[in-house]
Order: structure tokens, then C-alpha cells, then sequence
């Protein structure tokens, strides 16, 4: 099964898709847009599925752009390509 196939069954996992991805995730809740400081890549961040959005959500959904520039930044310092699909889980 391809990757994209298991990330997309994997329901309530915070996750970043880039953006020219994004018309072929299904059921995806989107939250924001984000932008890679290094090279303009734009992401969409959010979950796989229906998501109960409640205070603990709120303050996850908080630190996922955060998380996701941290990720972005150690694929330029490592010089490889950033993923189309991102798991940004706690």
C-alpha cells in the first residue's frame, strides 16, 4: 500500500501536506497554511479525518506550525527534500 494511502487512514493524526497535495487528501480537516522561511514551500496543516476540535486540540493545533518549521529547517541543514506528507504527532 503506498505511503499516502496509510497516512490517510490514520484518522485524527496531525499532519502537514504540501500544498499542491492537498486535492488529493481525503477527509482532511485543514487549520492553516504555512511557508518554509528557507525556500517559500507552502504547507497546509491539519488532520486526516472528522477531528473533535476541543481545548486540548486548540493547544496542540498551536504548536504543529511550530513543530512543522522545525522539521523544514533540519531538511535544509541536511540538504534533502522536505516530504509531501509530514506526521506532526505528539
Amino acid at each position: 500500500m503506498p505511503e499516502k494511502s496509510n497516512i490517510t487512514n490514520d484518522k485524527h493524526n496531525p499532519v502537514a501536506i504540501f500544498d499542491k497535495e492537498l486535492l488529493s487528501a481525503t477527509a482532511f480537516t485543514l487549520y492553516t497554511f504555512e511557508l518554509c522561511t528557507m525556500c517559500g514551500a507552502r504547507f497546509g496543516i491539519g488532520y486526516h479525518g472528522a477531528c473533535n476540535y476541543d481545548a486540548q486540540a486548540t493547544v496542540e493545533t498551536e504548536e504543529l506550525p511550530r513543530k512543522l518549521m522545525e522539521i523544514l529547517a533540519k531538511d535544509h541543514r541536511q540538504n534533502r527534500a522536505h516530504k509531501c506528507f509530514i506526521e506532526l504527532g505528539v
